[in-house]
């Protein structure tokens, strides 16, 4: 039965008190569990899980989308796929399209961003005192940089794939004699 306090409704099984008795046996409890159960070890449990759910992730690698087929040579085939999807032929080009030029912007401003990170990352690095700590610092914001420009290429290496209308490697698009830069 719900119960008035200052004009508001509550119900008593959601009010939760803890008598002073009871926080006094919580402390204790935590007290008396030993430096073991004070470092975190749950935390640290669960951070090595973690880990080994991605080097799992990595090691076989991710699902591709059965919904997108290729043809018998390796390229798109647009037909198969619209009629996967339930969209039209031209429904399909026009979204790779659409595609395309947002893989083109998003790998133009991640390798802005990457430059100007960069930039000032020399910037800071140069005019800073060399200390240890400071060294330390600079070489923990130099992965910060990298992972821009990593996904400017990602998101190149998409557009190119895209442009020729066919999965390729890093290799292949390293290696071409098309134009590089995305489009």
């Amino acid at each position: 039965m719900p119960i008035e306090r200052d004009g508001r409704k509550s119900n008593k099984t959601s009010e939760k008190r803890h008598s002073p008795l009871g926080r006094m046996f919580r402390v204790i409890g935590w007290l008396s569990a030993g430096p073991v159960d004070w470092t975190g070890r749950r935390g640290i449990s669960r951070g090595a899980s973690f880990i080994r759910d991605l080097v799992v992730a990595l090691r076989f690698g991710s699902h591709r989308d059965p919904r997108f087929r290729t043809s018998e040579d390796g390229g798109f085939d647009a037909e198969a796929t619209a009629f996967l999807h339930g969209i039209s032929v031209f429904e399909f080009q026009r979204r790779l399209v659409v595609r395309r030029r947002q893989t083109a912007r998003i790998a133009y401003a991640t390798f802005a961003l990457g430059c100007i990170f960069l930039t000032v990352w020399v910037c800071e690095a140069l005019s800073s005192p060399w200390t240890a700590g400071r060294i330390v610092l600079a070489l923990e914001f130099l992965p910060f940089c990298a992972l821009f420009f990593l996904l400017a290429f990602y998101n190149a290496l998409l557009n190119f794939q895209i442009r020729i209308g066919r999965a390729a490697s890093w290799r292949e698009y390293l290696a071409t004699r098309k134009p590089f830069c995305p489009r």
